[in-house]
């Protein structure tokens, strides 16, 4: 059995802390709790299928969850974007289930283009979507190497950077502006929501876990993935052609560290979506409900073509 030293709970206790992260303090700051690695995943809604692919990377079969639009089973010829999503801290797939059954209701009266949505797991749900320092928890490998291409195959893609987006929750967020702009060869959109934008010195000071585990308690290997970094370094390239989005609840703790993302990407004059959801906490659930205007108004601007 492959484990891994990252989080302290398993089972229903993950599914239950998947859009919370305030019970998930202690485990978050003890390296030394281990869960099992589990690549599998269950069913949830009838929205969703739950598959699955072979895995060199971690040499297993790697679940996750899809959504095809209707009319997808149609036409055998007709092609759509995809989003790529990806859950927050002890999360599974079906985070994103709010947004779905939004979206598809949107899709039926018009109201958002039709698009595929491929919802990716981290089994430990603490991985911060990258290659682990120590090589056991290869996800940016999983995702840009592995599931990128088995999507293109398996099912009807544009298989093209610009029918390609990145978006995530809270870790997720930070998973998808890290990938999203570290490859922006692949992405033309990245998406953050509440997104956990922790530095390598918050990671040090406040996810002793996380640094420990994921990065090898090593500063110099947090900052070669951070997101505060890449925006500087590929400033230039999110310029000239990536959609950036980033949005906050009014009461989530992470508002402060998203507004100072945002500043600054402000300051280095990087367009982009910016708001923050009233009377919203950490979590997704409720930040879709309160959310003020057309969330996939976003959408059906970039894959307008």
């Amino acid at each position: 059995m492959n484990r891994l030293s990252l989080a302290g709970f398993i089972g229903a206790t993950v599914f239950g802390f998947a859009c919370s992260t305030a019970p998930a303090q202690e485990p978050v700051n003890n390296p030394n709790i281990e869960m099992d690695l589990k690549w599998e995943v269950g069913s949830w809604l009838p929205l969703w299928s739950t598959e699955k692919f072979s895995s060199e990377a971690v040499a297993d079969d790697v679940g996750y969850y899809i959504y095809l639009p209707p009319g997808y089973d149609d036409s055998d010829t007709r092609r759509y974007p995809v989003v790529f999503w990806l859950h927050g801290a002890f999360g599974r797939p079906h985070e994103a289930s709010p947004i779905i059954g939004r979206l598809d209701a949107a899709i039926r009266t018009g109201d958002a283009p039709p698009m595929i949505v491929v919802s990716c797991l981290d089994p430990t749900g603490l991985g911060m979507w990258t290659n682990s320092k120590d090589g056991r928890l290869p996800m940016e490998t999983i995702i840009i190497k592995e599931l990128i291409p088995h999507i293109d195959k398996t099912y009807r893609t544009l298989g093209t950077r610009n029918g390609r987006a990145i978006e995530g929750f809270s870790m997720g967020g930070y998973g998808a502006a890290y990938l999203g702009f570290k490859y922006d060869d692949k992405f033309s959109s990245v998406s953050m929501l509440a997104a956990a934008l922790h530095t390598p010195d918050t990671f040090k000071n406040r996810r002793k876990a996380i640094f420990d585990n994921v990065f090898g308690g090593d500063t110099t290997y947090a900052e070669e993935r951070s997101p505060w970094r890449l925006i500087g370094e590929k400033s230039d390239a999110i310029k000239r052609d990536t959609h950036v989005r980033i949005f906050v609840g009014a009461d989530d703790g992470l508002l402060t560290w998203n507004r100072n993302f945002h500043d600054e990407l402000e300051k280095m004059k990087i367009d982009h979506e910016w708001g923050v959801v009233p009377n919203s906490p950490h979590d997704v659930g409720i930040l879709m409900q309160n959310w003020q205007g057309d969330f996939f108004a976003y959408y059906s601007e970039l894959f307008a073509d």
